[in-house]
C-alpha cells in the first residue's frame, strides 16, 4: 500500500512505527536546474534555467530512529506557498502543505530498491507532486527495510515504471 499510494505516505510510515514521526532536515540548498539529475529536470518539465530548492530530510521516530530518507527538489518562484513550505525544518512537507491547504496532485513515476543509507536495500519511490500550473516538487522516498522490507514484492504496475 505505501509503495502504490499515491497520497500521503507520512500517515502510513507512522501507523507502521507506532507513533508520530519529525523532520529532521540534513541539508536544504538552492541550485539552477541545470545541475539536477536530467530524469527530475524531465519530470518537473525544467528548461535547465530555473532555480530549485533542494530538501534532504529524514523522517524520525521520537527516540530518532529513521524510517525515511527523501529527497525533495521544488520548483521555487511558482507558488510562495510552496516555496515557503519547503523550507520549513518543523515538520514533514507533506502535512505542511495539507496544513497550508495546497491542494497538489500525486503522480508516481517510480517504485523499486535503492541502497538505505546504512548501506543494505531499502524499498523506494519516486514522485511529483503537480498543481494547475504543473509539476513544482519532486520527492524520491527511501524507506527504512526495519520499517518497510527490501524483499516487498512490487505492484507489477509500478515495478521499474519510468514516466
Amino acid at each position: 500500500m505505501l509503495l502504490a499510494s499515491e497520497g500521503l505516505t507520512t500517515p502510513l510510515l507512522q501507523a507502521a512505527s507506532d507513533g508520530a514521526l519529525r523532520a529532521q532536515v540534513q541539508s536544504l540548498r538552492v541550485v539552477p536546474a541545470a545541475e539536477l539529475d536530467p530524469g527530475i529536470r524531465r519530470h518537473l518539465q525544467l528548461s535547465g534555467q530555473e532555480r530549485c530548492l533542494v530538501r534532504h530530510t529524514r523522517l524520525v521516530t521520537p527516540g530518532g530512529t529513521a524510517v525515511s530518507d527523501n529527497t525533495v527538489v521544488a520548483r521555487l518562484g511558482i507558488d510562495p506557498r510552496v516555496d515557503r513550505i519547503a523550507r520549513d525544518l518543523r515538520q514533514p512537507l507533506g502535512f505542511a502543505l495539507a496544513e497550508a491547504g495546497v491542494e497538489l496532485q500525486r503522480r508516481v513515476h517510480w517504485v523499486g530498491r535503492r541502497r538505505w543509507f546504512g548501506g543494505g536495500p531499502c524499498a523506494c519511490k519516486t514522485y511529483t507532486l503537480h498543481a494547475a500550473a504543473g509539476p513544482l516538487v519532486h520527492i524520491e522516498e527511501l524507506f527504512s527495510p526495519q520499517i518497510v522490507p527490501a524483499d516487498l514484492r512490487i505492484p507489477h504496475s509500478l515495478q521499474g515504471r519510468l514516466a
